[in-house]
């Protein structure tokens, strides 16, 4: 019911992967846990609504703090780009400091978006669709556009998270209070927040892809003081134990996909490859 397709090599540094949605009728739901990725997609078929709301045919899905649920009325199909934490107030300086938020995509790119979705919809096929969609975001970051300036602003910021917090400011000469307010305005979440979606994400992307290993060798791994430090976060942000969301993501018409392209497009924490980033 979903195809993780990779992205082009110039563009991995904004794009995490492309992704093709197809789900049945009976599929009523999608559950999404927290995140601090977000997505653009384009919905070409079915009706989706979240927290009692429509979801516009073609918007931004921010980074999320809480799971969340899509209720879907009939087949629904859609094609769409899973965006690198740090890729989205970049690409789109409104989206700065949005989480749990909705957005369509005519809001933040403007008039130029009607002509892209018009090309999306009009693609013979999913494959020329996510073309349309690459090739827009080619075009949106390519010189004099001030997006790359902004992705190295939001990695600046989220290497300096990695840090402890009395040198988390003094990287960027700043108190640990200006800090943490400029990454609540950035980001809308705090250092600790996101560090602690991130490596919700890690986790469950690693418990989906070696279902069989020790959940308290993973939870040793992801940096969890024990395994029901662990339990309780997957709990409170994913929405259910981790087990029942291994075992629901392994159906081939689950509920859960979002985690098993999370799992597949999640290649490292992102503050890890902010760090590495820097160092180069």
């Amino acid at each position: 019911m979903q195809r993780l397709v990779p992205v082009p090599p110039d563009l991995q540094p904004w794009l995490m992967a492309a992704v093709v949605v197809d789900a049945p009728a009976a599929l009523a739901q999608s559950h999404f846990p927290a995140m601090v990725s977000s997505m653009l997609v384009v919905r070409l078929a079915g009706q989706v609504v979240c927290r009692g709301e429509p979801v516009p045919p073609s918007a931004w899905m921010s980074a999320s703090a809480t799971a969340t649920v899509y209720e879907h009325s009939g087949p629904v199909r859609a094609v769409g780009l899973v965006l690198q934490p740090e890729a989205a107030a970049a690409l789109f300086a409104s989206a700065r400091g949005l989480v749990n938020t909705l957005r369509p995509l005519a809001e933040l790119v403007g008039p130029a978006w009607a002509e892209v979705e018009h090309a999306v919809r009009a693609a013979a096929d999913d494959g020329a669709r996510l073309q349309v969609l690459c090739q827009f975001i080619r075009q949106w970051v390519a010189p004099p556009s001030l997006c790359e300036a902004r992705r190295h602003q939001a990695l600046a910021l989220l290497h300096a998270a990695s840090d402890d917090a009395t040198d988390a400011g003094q990287r960027l000469g700043l108190s640990q209070r200006q800090f943490e307010r400029r990454f609540v305005a950035h980001w809308g979440m705090a250092p600790k927040q996101f560090q602690v979606i991130a490596r919700l994400n890690s986790t469950l992307g690693n418990a989906l892809a070696a279902p069989g290993d020790p959940v308290v060798g993973l939870a040793v791994d992801q940096g969890y003081y024990d395994q029901s430090h662990m339990a309780r976060d997957v709990r409170r942000l994913a929405g259910q134990p981790l087990q029942a969301l291994v075992q629901g993501s392994r159906s081939p018409v689950s509920e859960h996909w979002p985690l098993q392209v999370g799992a597949l497009a999640q290649p490292g924490q992102p503050l890890e490859r902010a760090a590495s980033i820097r160092k180069r």
